[in-house]
């Protein structure tokens, strides 16, 4: 009779399958033409490239256009925002239908633009949403290629720099439910990732489609990494919902971070702010250099310095064509 088994050695049961045998997890997709090598980090001892990635412009366009929606100033001031606090030697933007409008126009010469091929299918599972397509498309980009992927909506708030010597970092998303605790989140939002490229726990995520269900919303853009940094914690540096996503959506705190004036993102050290973009569309869609001037709150004061020397200018061309 087998009172144990140490490790290694196995029943001798003739139904026992040889390790052999087992049927190997998915391959990870081919690396995608499209994708840049990897640039060099910043610094000797850094794991990240300096480089930053947006996914835009996947929907497609009304009418049949070549040219999709015009880029808002709000993700115009958030483009900015990584220029100037982060440095990165190249900004990728990822496209399928390149923005219009004069916000993009201005922008545009500062980022190297990267028609992407956006998938309808990981692992065998259908991906029909286009923000699950842009999902699997940022894993892509931070396995192959590494460095900052940002949603349009980030501001960055500081320098990245002390986060790039770990593998992958990612931060917590505070759950709605006040009765959890802070280390039981809703999970880790892909809103950020900084990553080096081929790092284990990216495969790991993008191993994890396998399993993907399109009608669970945010089930693996968030559920999912901090199941897999619980497994595996020392393949991921986990910030707390504080470093990116404070304040955050639900409550009356998009109404205060617009209309109020007592929250100061420069003195609570955080890293970024997201501005739950779906969900603060009355007061992103409405900004401009005036208002953002003239109008005292915490948002406003956030976004300031981000303002560019030609904004005034364009902002008053396009009112006067009807913007």
């Amino acid at each position: 009779m087998f009172t144990s088994n140490p490790r290694g050695t196995y029943t001798p049961s003739p139904f026992r399958i040889p390790t052999f045998q087992f049927l190997p997890p998915p391959p990870s997709p081919p690396r995608p033409d499209y994708l840049p090598a990897p640039l060099a980090p910043k610094k000797r001892d850094m794991k990240v490239p300096n480089s930053v990635h947006y996914v835009y412009g996947l929907k497609t366009p009304p009418g049949g256009d070549e040219r999709g929606e015009e880029l808002p100033y709000y993700a115009y001031l958030a483009m900015r925002s990584a220029m100037l606090n982060l440095k990165p030697e190249k900004i990728y933007f990822h496209y399928q239908y390149l923005p219009s409008g004069p916000w993009w126009d201005l922008i545009a010469p500062n980022l190297e633009l990267i028609k992407t091929q956006v998938p309808d299918e990981v692992h065998g599972r259908k991906i029909s949403h286009f923000a699950h397509k842009a999902d699997v498309l940022r894993l892509l980009a931070m396995k192959w290629s590494g460095g900052i992927y940002l949603d349009i909506d980030i501001y960055i708030v500081k320098s990245f720099d002390d986060l790039l010597y770990y593998e992958t970092t990612m931060g917590m998303e505070a759950s709605p439910d006040s009765r959890r605790h802070a280390l039981d989140p809703e999970g880790l939002c892909n809103a950020i990732i900084i990553s080096a490229p081929n790092s284990t726990f990216i495969d790991r995520w993008i191993e994890s489609y396998a399993t993907f269900d399109e009608h669970v919303w945010a089930h693996h853009s968030v559920v999912v990494p901090w199941e897999i940094a619980r497994r595996h914690p020392d393949e991921v540096q986990v910030l707390s919902e504080r470093a990116f996503f404070w304040p955050m959506w639900h409550g009356e705190e998009i109404q205060y971070t617009h209309e109020r004036d007592d929250y100061d993102f420069r003195g609570t050290g955080q890293y970024a702010y997201h501005a739950w973009e779906s969900l603060a569309m009355k007061y992103l869609g409405n900004l401009n250099p005036k208002s953002i001037r003239e109008e005292n709150n915490s948002f406003n004061r956030l976004v300031r310095p981000f303002i560019g020397p030609n904004d005034d200018e364009v902002y008053d061309a396009w009112k006067r064509r009807g913007g």
